[in-house]
């Protein structure tokens, strides 16, 4: 079963790296021919419609309707650029629950998100609010820096551990593979030695290989030994200029508890390329999950 975009939605703090991810996302609309909204979210103790800081004092109407002229400006250069007139939102509150609520009333798809990473610039809105975006959200999250003027995708990376995978993750990266007429990698990072779980890793390797040749796209696959999927993922996509990077945000365990993998926290906070993330549910897995980073898988 294909992953269908039909709704992006971006939040918007009128910084350049998020006006980068109005463009990236106006760009993907095009292509899935879907619907787009933006959304800003004033803080309760927010002092300008792009808050750089935690200035406690009260929301203020004038705040609302700056950020409301600033919206209309950037819905009038997107209809401009690409003939789409996307929706509009500033409400107030709390930002990520306000991403989050909107977003799922709005059914969307995709929710795509500017981020410095993890840096001077933590506090800033789409630094911290991106993570927690990232962390909680039931619908796919790209996130993406302003490094690299990147508005399409030619390599796409999925890395795998000996833990669970999301079928979620793979159709959602086939299809923008497809769309995108794109190369697909598929990174296996294998912690274990033993040769029935290097062989049952292998299984899981080839059926993912084989649902992307089915789709008639090519693909690059690679198998290695390592402790850090992470790493491993951010070091083989640098060295093949990899644009687009899909991981699992950890399996929705209610054993563990876990919904950010410390590996997938770690390329989102540090990957210079975008990052799409997928929290898949418990149903929605395939593979063997008897390795060691269960719960943390990319």
């Amino acid at each position: 079963m294909s992953y269908k975009i039909e709704r992006i939605l971006v939040p918007v703090d009128f910084s350049e790296t998020s006006e980068f991810a109005i463009y990236t996302a106006a760009a993907m609309a095009m292509l899935f021919k879907s619907e787009l909204s933006f959304i800003h979210v004033v803080k309760h103790n927010e002092s300008s419609p792009a808050a750089l800081n935690d200035v406690s004092v009260p929301v203020k109407t004038d705040l609302v309707e700056q950020a409301n002229i600033k919206l209309h400006d950037l819905q009038n250069k997107i209809k401009v650029y690409s003939g789409i007139q996307a929706n509009i939102l500033v409400t107030t509150g709390n930002v990520q629950k306000g991403i989050r609520k909107y977003a799922e009333s709005e059914q969307a798809s995709l929710i795509i998100m500017g981020t410095h990473g993890i840096s001077g610039y933590q506090e800033y809105f789409i630094g911290s609010n991106a993570q927690r975006v990232v962390t909680l959200s039931s619908i796919p999250v790209l996130t993406l820096r302003k490094e690299k003027d990147i508005l399409g995708f030619k390599n796409i990376l999925m890395a795998f551990d000996n833990s669970l995978y999301s079928r979620t993750k793979v159709n959602l990266a086939i299809e923008i593979a497809d769309v995108y007429g794109a190369n697909v990698h598929i990174l296996g990072v294998l912690d274990s030695k033993d040769k029935v779980e290097k062989n049952k890793f292998n299984v899981k390797v080839n059926q993912v290989e084989g649902l992307i040749r089915a789709r008639n796209l090519h693909c690059e696959v690679e198998v290695i030994f390592g402790d850090n999927i992470a790493k491993a993922a951010m070091a083989y996509a640098e060295e093949h200029k990899c644009d687009l990077m899909v991981i699992n945000t950890g399996h929705e365990s209610k054993i563990t508890g876990i919904f950010l993998g410390a590996f997938a926290q770690q390329v989102v906070n540090h990957s210079t390329i975008p990052v799409l993330s997928i929290k898949p549910s418990e149903t929605n897995y395939s593979g063997s999950g008897s390795g060691s980073n269960s719960g943390s898988a990319i």
